[in-house]
């Protein structure tokens, strides 16, 4: 019997490495929900008691903190009409305790939906509500010492579709983040992946990655159209890591042997940062600001950790300034209009163009980033 000789073995070894090597992409959903809690939505905060700053629960800002203080806080979130609400998520700052939500149809009448007990060492608290309707959202907090959450999210009758995204010329409008999915954004890769964690990635933005002996930890997403950016972030776990930003209007891919759309990571090694940063202290939030508009339609961020962790927990952020129509979406009994300014809405109908708060001006130190606030010109100030 003949043995195959040596250098065809090491090539088809190479050309099989090449082949694992590629990530295949992720499914699409068409109908992928969104943070139903957006001032861009008319969704206001009609009550709080030791929660601060309200604007934030409403900001759709991942990075801002949202201060909560010590024993008993609350919020109600209300909706701009009926809604179904299925699940609410934030990311914790360490904090411990308890929070209890409940949901009611006129802000009166309440009905218990679900309650989640987290310690300091759970970053992303998530509440299933299963399919439970009203207007208005409850969040009670018993917390053992005050602390921040952030990237508080609601999800239910929002989608996609229910927005378009407009950028104009001169800049006008106010920060989206565009990896939530409003403007048609997706993720489309992640390396090392999680496969139990898809669901969390995909629909709550909220990407687990596994134990790997791998240098980076990668998220590609794909805005849906060329965008125009101007910062990117994270909230991560609380570990010091360092953050790339990569963008291309074009994504290098290419059919697999199964015919799926496959993306090759070595475009990376040929490929400059559009922006970079630091998480020297291990705050478990970052922010890069670049020095000059960014066109773009794919978006990649590589987050290297300085050790190797058993896992890695990060929250994207792709920002860009623009402005968010909204068109009802979801089910109930009329078409609601907030005016977005944090007060009553209007239960007017019709569609709804909101330009909130810039939440992420630079100049206000309430949008610090970790202990040493928000970076610029493309390095982090941490």
């Amino acid at each position: 019997m003949k043995k195959a000789p040596v250098f065809v073995l090491l090539t088809t070894a190479s050309l099989l490495t090449m082949s694992v090597a590629k990530w295949s992409r992720l499914p699409g959903n068409e109908s992928k929900q969104v943070n139903m809690s957006l001032s861009s939505a008319g969704t206001t905060v009609s009550s709080s008691d030791g929660v601060t700053p309200i604007a934030a629960l409403t900001a759709g800002d991942p990075l801002r903190p949202i201060n909560l203080a010590g024993g008993r806080s609350s919020a109600v979130i209300k909706f701009t009409k009926q809604s179904v609400i299925s699940r609410a998520t934030f990311v914790s700052d360490g904090i411990e305790g308890k929070v209890s939500t409940s949901v009611s149809s006129d802000g009166k009448a309440w009905n218990p939906a679900v309650a989640s007990v987290f310690a300091p060492a759970d970053r992303f608290v998530s509440m299933d509500l299963g399919r439970a309707q009203g207007r208005y959202l409850r969040l009670e907090f018993e917390l053992i010492r005050g602390g921040s959450i952030r990237s508080f999210q609601v999800f239910g009758s929002h989608t996609a579709a229910d927005y378009e995204v407009t950028q104009n010329s001169d800049g006008s409008g106010s920060m989206i983040n565009f990896a939530s999915g409003i403007g048609g954004g997706r993720l489309i890769y992640v390396n090392p992946e999680l496969y139990g964690a898809r669901s969390d990635a995909l629909e709550a933005n909220q990407i687990d990655f596994p134990e790997s002996d791998e240098k980076y930890r990668t998220a590609v997403y794909d805005l849906g159209q060329v965008r125009s950016l101007s910062e990117f972030g994270s909230v991560h776990s609380p570990r010091p890591v360092r953050l790339a930003v990569y963008a291309f209007e074009t994504l290098p891919e290419k059919e697999d042997w199964r015919g799926r759309l496959a993306f090759d990571p070595t475009v990376f090694e040929s490929t400059q940062p559009v922006a970079s940063g630091e998480d020297a202290s291990g705050a478990g939030s970052l922010k890069v600001k670049t020095r000059d508009t960014v066109k773009a339609r794919y978006v990649a961020l590589r987050w290297e950790p300085d050790f190797n962790p058993p896992n890695f927990t990060a929250s994207a952020h792709i920002g860009g300034v623009g402005t968010a129509t909204f068109n009802g979406g979801g089910s109930g009994n009329g078409n609601g209009q907030g005016n977005g300014q944090g007060g009553e809405g209007k239960e007017d109908g019709g569609k709804q163009n909101v330009d909130p708060i810039n939440t992420f001006n630079p100049q206000n130190s309430a949008n610090g980033v970790g202990p040493n606030g928000t970076s610029s010109n493309g390095v982090s100030n941490n």
